[in-house]
């Protein structure tokens, strides 16, 4: 026979059973929830990666100086003699017009076809300190001042750094010439065009480039980065850079690793672009020229880094047989060197260059590439450099999280613990400032959340509902047991006795219906 008091424990222990996973079901529903919009939040909305990154993106600007001997310069006569042949038969064919502006000016054209033929060197030479600089963009990747950046940023192989040095060196040089040049040009009313002076300009550049010599070069590599100061603009400090390694100038791995001897600096968080496919979203932030310089700006907006977002266009090889990320983001001279994001606000790939048309030498926008960051990571691996963040940028997220979640008091102890342990942390005083003013303006949230509160409530409920139940449950399933008589008829009582009231029986007593066993 089934045991009744088996069947009764039993049938409680799955109800307990049930009424348990009813409540684990209603906790862990919502954090199923939470897991889901985690996993969500791991595409940052730009503007949190924005904020979150420019700290880390830091412009770089390279300045090289030079001595430079210059010889002077007169003009071929043999040459002229040739040219002024050449010009009387175009007068005479009427190819050229019989004015003294239309022959100047076919004269000027035909020497800029080949102006070392008809510029000609003294022995004299004078000397003069030159220098020419270039911007370009990195980003930190230690918290002890380890950057990223483009080789070509901080590298000019000779021959380019003589043109960059003569064409910004000599400019008041080369300038002084054409104006010389123009006056010993005898025609009445000459007014050349602005294409003839360009004509100039490059045909003496091309003089110097050719004869000129330079010697002690030198450069220097400065990290610029944004300095907040309390009751001032935002202003630029440049650090010395030390050149640690450094690939080679595109097409070869242009990528570069600098120092700078400071600590607690803000960092951006390396990523991996293994997984990268034609149509991830991608963002790029660095110093344009264009808009960082642009001359209808104040100047404190030097500081400010540009974003640009777009997509990865395709993975295409290099020379080398190394792969090539192409972006259809905006960038242009001034973003080499800067951090490409992937939507999660790592860094994926480094910007490096554009595309040209070759009809007009202008840009052609939407075709630009970016070097994986797989391949920077070689240059740190082998440099012994592991990129890792910053405490400070640590507590400056845990502010931002806060402060995008509007509870500003709190963010507002981040910010000011980033600025206690960094004063020159770039953009913490704009925070620090725009927290206070939330709180002022009664904006803060940062008590308890009405969702933590509703989450809070709801759990009182269930535990107070499980007790109801459990107790529910033991009332209905309590039970009693009564043993079954034994087979035959009951044992004849004491004479004059009532049944069960004489002495009893040698051996276990019998229970009464209703009665419940001894223990």
């Amino acid at each position: 026979m089934v045991d009744q008091r088996s069947i009764g424990l039993t049938r409680q222990r799955v109800c307990v059973r049930l009424l348990l996973a009813f409540l684990l079901t209603a906790v862990l529903l919502p954090a199923g929830r939470w897991t889901v919009q985690a996993e969500s939040a791991a595409v940052m909305d730009p503007r949190v990666l924005a904020d979150t990154n420019k700290p880390g993106v830091v412009m770089i600007a390279t300045l090289y100086k030079a001595s430079i001997s210059v010889p002077e310069v007169y003009m071929s006569q043999e040459a002229l003699q040739g040219l002024q042949k050449k010009l009387a038969g175009d007068i005479l064919s009427g190819a050229v017009a019989n004015n003294p502006n239309a022959i100047i000016d076919a004269l000027l054209l035909e020497l800029f076809k080949d102006p070392l033929k008809y510029l000609v060197p003294t022995d004299t030479f004078t000397s003069r300190e030159v220098q020419t600089g270039s911007v370009g963009t990195g980003f930190i990747v230690t918290p002890d001042g380890y950057i990223v950046t483009n080789a070509h940023v901080v590298y000019t192989p000779e021959e380019t750094l003589k043109v960059a040095l003569i064409e910004t060196g000599l400019k008041e040089l080369i300038d002084k010439d054409v104006t010389d040049f123009l006056n010993d040009v005898k025609a009445n009313n000459y007014k050349p065009s602005e294409e003839i002076l360009n004509g100039l300009r490059k045909a003496a550049a091309q003089f110097y480039v050719n004869y000129a010599q330079l010697s002690h070069v030198q450069n220097q590599i400065y990290t610029e980065m944004g300095v907040a100061i309390p009751g001032i603009q935002v202003m630029q400090k440049g650090f010395p850079s030390e050149l640690k390694r450094r690939g080679e100038p595109t097409p070869g791995k242009d990528v570069a690793i600098l120092k700078i001897d400071k600590t607690n600096l803000p960092t951006v968080t390396i990523g991996d672009d293994t997984g990268l496919r034609t149509g991830d979203k991608i963002y790029v932030v660095g110093y344009p020229g264009a808009a960082t310089f642009n001359p209808m700006l104040a100047t404190e907006s030097v500081v400010e880094s540009t974003l640009t977002s777009g997509l990865v266009s395709a993975r295409k090889t290099m020379p080398g047989g190394w792969d090539i990320l192409q972006v259809d983001a905006a960038m242009s001279g001034g973003n080499s060197g800067g951090p490409v994001f992937n939507e999660s606000g790592e860094v994926i790939g480094i910007a490096t260059f554009g595309s040209i048309n070759t009809g007009s030498g202008t840009e052609v926008q939407g075709m630009n590439f970016a070097i994986p960051i797989s391949i920077a990571k070689q240059f740190l691996n082998e440099s012994n450099i592991t990129p890792s963040e910053s405490q400070l940028t640590k507590i400056y997220k845990e502010g931002l999280s806060l402060y995008n979640s509007r509870k500003y008091s709190k963010a507002l102890e981040k910010f000011r613990e980033v600025n206690e342990l960094n004063p020159g942390y770039p953009y913490i005083q704009n925070f620090i400032s725009e927290s206070r003013l939330a709180i002022n303006n009664n904006q803060d949230e940062s008590g308890l959340s009405l969702t933590v509160i509703l989450w809070i409530a709801g759990g009182v409920v269930l535990l107070a509902l499980l007790i109801i139940l459990i107790l529910f449950v033991r009332r209905k399933y309590s039970f009693t047991v009564a043993r079954k008589p034994a087979d035959g008829p009951p044992p004849p009582s004491a004479e004059g006795q009532p049944p069960g009231s004489g002495p009893e029986a040698p051996g276990e007593p019998e229970a009464s219906p209703g009665s419940r066993p001894k223990e």
